[in-house]
């Protein structure tokens, strides 16, 4: 329980990976914990969020927990979101972590489902990447030039 009421403390402080670390250890130490899966998982949630791409922008995909290669399928990401509603049901678990996550859930789902956000991320990956330029050694004095 000491685990527990430690890890909610660092998430109120707003250190989520100490706060996942201690969710874990009070898992391992007493597995029969009520709700501390769904603590763990709301812990995780709001870690995805902290995490930014490298241009800034929130993966929502790992929000979610959606793997790569299904990112195209709205159904889905329909299903997980549903999934994780249920699991995260505020009333039901009292983490401080869980009125957030629900919201953020709900954010994702918001993003996801847009057209327009389709549409970019589609644009994104049909994007042609550039070749990376190398260096070749020079065909007359075989040096690298």
């Amino acid at each position: 329980m000491f685990a527990r009421r430690n890890a909610e403390e660092k998430f109120k402080q707003g250190n989520i990976k100490g706060a996942i670390t201690c969710a874990t250890m009070a898992k391992t130490l007493d597995p029969k914990v009520d709700g501390i899966d769904e603590t763990i998982l709301a812990y995780k949630i709001h870690r995805a969020v902290m995490k930014k791409r490298g241009n800034g922008t929130t993966n929502w995909y790992k929000v979610l927990g959606i793997r790569k290669g299904f990112e195209d399928d709205i159904e889905n990401i329909k299903m997980q979101r549903n999934k994780l509603v249920v699991m995260l049901n505020p009333t039901k678990n009292a983490s401080v972590a869980t009125w957030g996550a629900f919201r953020l859930i709900y954010e994702a789902w918001a993003q996801l489902s847009d057209p327009n956000y389709q549409n970019v991320n589609l644009r994104r990956k049909m994007r042609p990447r550039r070749n990376k330029i190398t260096k070749s050694a020079c065909v007359r004095c075989r040096k690298w030039c």
